[in-house]
């Protein structure tokens, strides 16, 4: 994995236990993202991607737990601190980004007032400051007349102006890290290239790392540097995007390639026959055998863990990077 990182995760592994057994939802994840740089995660719904953005900030409570790995900023392991400490470091270095910011913004407070606190919670800054550093996210995100906005309630603004306002709060603190978790999901084609637009300027301003969670192969392929694609809880393909867009080395990525539409593309789209595995029980061998149309016997053997192809490249696959 890359070094001189600004966050690097490993072997991360987090489980939900319930009446019908364990769910293994991350699975021994690692990789890791430079200052400046984007890292895509892609995977359909229900790989795991966003259980592993909250895994990294402490935010997994019972039934779930994070039974090992580690997760390093700034020369600690976030998961060996105490609640008290991950909350200090949440927002100031290390900030998230929601789907649905209408269910992250609190519908009872003024937009002002939640980006206020949020500053005067972190630092020893006057009330005055605060407001005067929120008139400037406000303006810096992109968003107009930023005094009538500090006024407005979250239900009076559109989906995409809540969205800037959370994108604001989380760069508050000016962290090293961004973790986006689909963030322009819900938003109209216009508007998520807007809001795209400005998180690269932002993170061209700030120098910041950014962990783009989504299954949108389009986002990916115009935001991230790297690209981490999931599968049943694990990475099973890792390396600069450009690479792995031209050449994918699994049989995942590739369908998964497959199944989008492209501009101009000739080829048929063809969809991915099956359905994940659940993951209350994931075999002993490797997870997408019986969706992949390549499978031999020796794919039936063990798990087959993530192998270095060069150039940066990583995957998961018992055929040597695909056939």
């Amino acid at each position: 994995m890359p070094g001189n990182s600004v966050l690097e995760v490993s072997n991360l592994a987090t489980c939900f236990t319930g009446s019908a057994g364990v769910v293994k939802a991350v699975n021994g994840v690692t990789f890791a993202v430079k200052a400046g740089q984007t890292l895509g995660v892609v995977g359909e719904s229900g790989c795991g991607k966003s259980v592993m953005c909250l895994s990294l900030v402490g935010l997994i409570g019972p039934p779930g737990r994070i039974v090992s790995g580690e997760v390093w900023l700034n020369g600690q392991d976030l998961l060996q601190l105490s609640p008290k400490e991950i909350r200090r470091v949440r927002g100031r270095e290390i900030a998230l980004v929601f789907q649905d910011p209408m269910t992250s913004l609190n519908p009872i407070l003024t937009v002002g007032t939640q980006l206020t606190e949020t500053i005067v919670s972190h630092e020893e800054v006057s009330k005055a400051e605060a407001r005067r550093r929120a008139l400037e996210l406000l303006a810096r995100v992109g968003l107009p007349d930023p005094e009538r906005l500090m006024r407005r309630y979250p239900f009076q603004l559109s989906g995409g102006m809540c969205q800037r306002v959370m994108i604001g709060m989380a760069l508050s603190l000016q962290p090293k890290v961004l973790i986006a978790d689909e963030p322009t999901t819900a938003l109209d084609v216009t508007v998520q290239a807007q809001i795209l637009a400005e998180l690269k300027r932002l993170q061209k301003e700030l120098g910041m790392a950014i962990v783009l969670i989504t299954h949108d192969l389009g986002v990916v392929a115009a935001m991230a540097d790297e690209v981490a694609v999931m599968y049943a809880g694990s990475i099973v393909e890792y390396g600069p995007a450009a690479e792995i867009f031209a050449s994918p080395g699994h049989p995942y990525t590739r369908a998964l390639l497959r199944s989008v539409p492209r501009l101009g593309g000739e080829e048929e789209l063809a969809p991915i026959e099956g359905q994940p595995p659940t993951l209350l029980d994931l075999p002993g061998y490797c997870a997408y055998l019986p969706r992949c149309p390549q499978a031999g016997e020796e794919c039936r053997v063990d798990k087959p863990e993530l192998r270095a192809l060069g150039s940066g490249r990583y995957v998961a696959c018992c055929l040597g990077g695909g056939r």
